[in-house]
């Protein structure tokens, strides 16, 4: 009598996903698997991004999600006092292989950005990209090529650069491999760590998988050495808001960034509640719905 062999299922066990809540006060339940330092984290990178509708006029900030071997998704809501509430899950899985590139050596650093700011643009579809550094200047920049959503958009790179390089600061490596997306009322915000700098760009809708090729694309493209050498561009905005990046001031305000692209009404996030919302068209090459 043949007595049939048993099977086993060699992939990997799938790991169950750790969920957690963040009330607007900060009070957090569930788990988020490393004794709420993520929570805290992804509150203040969620308030930090929530900024981001002053000076895009993309609406409010509705998901965070990254792509990494942790990958963490996050439902975002408001309160009446405009602060931050998360529902969010944390899901560990396989880590994933760069795609290789080959790379000719010796092109200029400008030269390069200008590559890398087209690449973004034909296999994202964006409206705009840009790239800072860890100093927080703007050393690359492809946005509409014409009227008046161009000036606007120049203006304003610095600001949303300096909050790009916030959300990766305030999250730990691990959950942000890849990259992570931002998803608003009126699209999708793309942040991406370059060794010690960010690229940033933002589209109608963005697919994770090409998203993830076209960074793997950049990072190879790009020596974080030498972009910290770039020449910083003209962007018509002299000034950068000087937002810290430690999660542990999550606790405390984020005042809205001063900037001439900002709504006279600058009161702070909490209190935009109380000031009546009226559609608006977005200043970043795209109409509001």
């Amino acid at each position: 009598m043949e007595v049939p062999m048993t099977e086993y299922d060699a992939s990997p066990p799938e790991t169950q996903a750790r969920r957690f809540t963040v009330a607007a006060d900060g009070t957090t339940h569930g788990d988020d698997g490393a004794d709420g330092r993520l929570a805290a984290s992804l509150r203040y990178a969620c308030r930090v991004a929530g900024q981001l509708e002053f000076l895009t006029g993309a609406g409010d900030l509705e998901w965070v999600s990254t792509v990494s071997s942790t990958a963490v998704t996050a439902r975002v809501g408001w309160s009446d006092a405009r602060e931050v509430t998360l529902s969010a899950e944390v899901e560990t899985g396989q880590a994933r292989a760069p795609k290789e590139f080959t790379v000719v050596g010796g092109a200029d650093v400008h030269a390069a950005l200008g590559h890398c700011m087209q690449r973004v643009r034909q296999m994202l579809g964006t409206h705009w990209s840009a790239v800072i550094t860890g100093d927080k200047r703007v050393v690359a920049a492809a946005v509409p090529q014409s009227g008046s959503a161009v000036l606007d958009a120049m203006a304003a790179l610095p600001e949303v650069g300096v909050r790009a390089l916030a959300v990766l600061g305030a999250l730990e490596e691990p959950y942000r491999e890849t990259c992570v997306l931002l998803d608003y009322t009126h699209g999708t915000m793309l942040v991406a760590a370059v060794g010690d700098h960010a690229l940033y760009a933002f589209a109608d809708k963005l697919d994770p998988q090409v998203v993830a090729e076209i960074v793997d694309e950049v990072r190879a493209v790009l020596a974080p050495g030498d972009v910290a050498r770039a020449d910083t561009i003209a962007t018509g905005e002299t000034r950068v808001d000087p937002l810290g990046t430690d999660p542990a001031a999550a606790s405390a305000p984020v005042s809205a960034p001063a900037s001439t692209a900002l709504p006279a009404q600058q009161a702070g996030m909490r209190f935009r509640a109380a000031q009546p919302r009226e559609p608006r068209t977005s200043r970043w090459g795209r109409r509001g719905g």
